[in-house]
């Protein structure tokens, strides 16, 4: 015999213990619970309300539904989306309140900034009403500075 049929997928039939293996390895598939008869669905019931239908309509993949649980259920989406856009447009005003309020603060302290820097030139503001302060004796001006470094 060849070394090739020693192979363990070399057998024509899927064992038992080759299928229990995969299946183990998976987590698909398994066998181990039984569904109940409350787990499934009965053919004459709506696949919404869960309940025998009294007016049923059928989609064109075979699903069966009561027209009014479907009226019912398209309503109830109507005002859960109504709800979910009215939060969403809070939401969206609250986050452009902030930011408008961001921008003016930043704004603000641009001033506050500016404002810091400008007071900053003259320690004290000047009043223009105030005499002005006598000249200085003129000691001869550039000319005495010129003759102190020519000597």
């Amino acid at each position: 015999m060849t070394r090739h049929g020693k192979n363990c997928t070399a057998g024509a039939v899927y064992t038992y213990h080759e299928k229990k293996k995969d299946t183990a390895a998976s987590g698909y598939g398994t066998q181990n619970i039984r569904l109940s008869r409350d787990a499934v669905k009965d053919f004459d019931c709506c696949c919404l309300s869960l309940q025998p239908c009294h007016d049923p309509v059928v989609t064109p993949d075979g699903y069966l539904y009561e027209r009014e649980a479907i009226l019912e259920y398209i309503l109830h989406q109507k005002k859960e989306i109504a709800r979910q856009m009215k939060a969403y447009e809070k939401q969206r005003g609250a986050r452009r309140e902030e930011q408008k309020q961001l921008q003016r603060a930043a704004a603000q302290d641009q001033v506050r900034g500016f404002l810091e820097k400008e007071a900053a030139i003259v320690s004290r503001p000047l009043n223009p009403f105030m005499p002005k302060a006598a000249p200085l004796p003129n000691t001869g001006g550039l000319w005495s500075l010129w003759s102190a470094w020519r000597n």
